[in-house]
């Protein structure tokens, strides 16, 4: 799968290449057994971002670099050799996955398993009311790790401990640091001295260009005010 990864304000990124199975094909109670989405709810992050304004705390984002790749399947998973990288001596050949590839049912599960082992080390405690949230609270500091699959907001009291934790996690998975949080889940967030200025003026803008309506004109209140219809 190839996809284009744009900037909040609609600029590329980056051009991703992505190899995923067809986990549709899969069949529950022989392929895979339990399945699990590792995503924060929307109720969560608001709570936390609520905290960092009240105490003036910044927000990092990190993201991981083929999270999946990073944890070996621990059931035995065959698939037909991809199109495009067949090998001509042995064409009829399938492949036994050994990693936790994208489009796996269990991949989600086992990539969060891992992850959270490694963040429970850190002496993390996950959130009983949201798995996806993690918490580190002591009389002197206070840290909150939140997951969207990949992607983590981290935020505390104190910048040297955040700089440990996401040293640690580095050692153990490819992190990329994108420094103060900017975009996460379709809604830009802008840092000013007065608080968090949300906005999702990626997504309108997308949604104009998918129904053609870039060019149209808006109105203070796209309504009929006439009383007769």
């Amino acid at each position: 799968m190839f996809r284009v990864k744009r900037r909040p304000d609609g600029s590329i990124d980056r051009f991703k290449a992505r190899f995923i199975a067809k986990g549709y094909n899969q069949w529950p109670g022989l392929d895979y057994m339990n399945t699990f989405s590792p995503v924060v709810r929307p109720a969560t992050i608001r709570s936390i971002l609520t905290i960092v304004v009240m105490h003036g705390w910044n927000l990092q984002q990190m993201d991981v670099h083929n999270a999946f790749l990073h944890v070996d399947l621990s059931e035995t998973v065959f698939m037909l050799q991809p199109p495009g990288f067949k090998d001509s001596s042995k064409p009829h050949h399938v492949c036994r996955l050994k990693k936790a590839i994208y489009g796996l049912k269990q991949a989600p599960r086992a990539w969060f398993t891992a992850l959270t082992a490694a963040i429970t080390q850190l002496h993390f405690l996950q959130s009983k009311a949201d798995p996806s949230l993690f918490i580190y609270s002591t009389d002197t500091h206070k840290c909150y790790l939140l997951v969207y699959v990949d992607d983590f907001i981290i935020t505390g009291n104190n910048s040297t401990f955040i700089d440990n934790v996401i040293w640690h996690l580095s050692n153990q998975f490819h992190l990329k640091d994108l420094g103060d949080l900017h975009f996460f889940l379709g809604v830009e967030v802008i840092q000013t001295h007065a608080g968090l200025f949300l906005t999702q003026h990626k997504n309108i803008r997308d949604l104009l260009f998918h129904t053609n309506m870039v060019g149209a004109k808006d109105v203070s209140t796209p309504l009929f005010t006439s009383q007769s219809l």
